[in-house]
């Protein structure tokens, strides 16, 4: 399905940048925001367990004083 919308010149040119025409743009950045997304989530998710870690061994070696 087509759409005529009004977009921005600088919007367009940014969009360009990522793909040959603006929808493809759209979708590779919303691709690349996904990714980076999920990244985060995976970086969040390994420093709770770190954090977990060292507060474990923590209460573990305080807890023979």
């Amino acid at each position: 399905m087509s759409r005529v919308v009004r977009v921005d010149e600088e919007a367009l040119e940014v969009a360009l940048q990522y793909g040959k025409n603006l929808s493809l743009g759209i979708m590779k950045m919303e691709e690349m925001l996904k990714k980076q997304e999920k990244a985060r989530r995976d970086y969040t998710n390994i420093e709770e367990m770190v954090r977990r870690a060292v507060r474990e061994e923590l209460e573990m070696l305080t807890a023979r004083y």
